[in-house]
């Protein structure tokens, strides 16, 4: 086995869950002796704090923040998965040819409760990389698709898979994604990995998760 490489990492997450957040983001600087002048990580906190005007410099400090890093480590809680600026982080993952994981930060016991809360939903679960073929003859494409709840006409939801309107251009399927058939979808569950913090000692492995990721996208 390899060596594992210290990477700097871009932490994407639901700011409510930001106490969790700085158990992991705690544990990530003891284990990096760099200086500190050398941040070795960048997150959503490089804009959720601020008064910003406008979804076009939201995008530019998202893309700024991934830009430095060589993957994108999403820390998923209960409600992670909704966040438009979740999928975004993870868009540009995929956009910019970064490693992308999801660790479940749920196990670790909230500060107030004192006790871990069932496991979130996968936010890599409702987005996807989907393969646009016009015609026999027409070029391949692929785009990112996300997964939305749409009404069934019947009172009830059902899903659907549709073109991300957060990026609109063709991307690259990442070289750890499974491939599809023309006019399919493949999530990007499908060949990233998954761990839980607590359960998988994240505070002793995160860097080698990371740097795991970062190797599967060719970084």
């Amino acid at each position: 086995m390899p060596p594992i490489v210290k990477r700097k990492a871009y932490f994407a997450f639901h700011f409510d869950d930001i106490m969790r957040v700085n158990v992991v983001r705690n544990a990530w600087k003891i284990d990096r002796p760099e200086s500190p002048l050398m941040r070795s990580f960048y997150d959503s906190s490089l804009w959720e704090r601020k008064q910003i005007e406008g979804d076009d410099a939201v995008k530019r400090l998202i893309r700024e923040g991934v830009g430095y890093t060589s993957a994108v480590c999403v820390l998923a809680g209960s409600e992670t998965w909704l966040r438009r600026w979740v999928k975004y982080e993870i868009a540009r993952a995929v956009i910019d040819e970064r490693g992308l994981l999801t660790v479940h930060i749920n196990s670790i016991r909230h500060h107030q409760t004192l006790r871990a809360d069932p496991t979130g939903t996968n936010p890599l679960e409702g987005m996807a990389v989907g393969k646009v073929q016009e015609t026999l003859l027409s070029p391949v494409r692929y785009y990112i698709f996300e997964r939305n709840a749409v009404s069934d006409g019947m009172g009830g939801y059902k899903w659907s898979w549709d073109r991300y309107k957060d990026y609109t251009d063709p991307v690259k399927r990442p070289p750890w994604l499974p491939d599809c058939a023309p006019d399919y979808v493949m999530p990007l569950n499908n060949g990233s990995t998954v761990y839980d913090y607590v359960a998988h000692n994240g505070h002793k492995n995160i860097g080698g998760w990371i740097d795991a990721a970062a190797r599967a996208a060719g970084r």
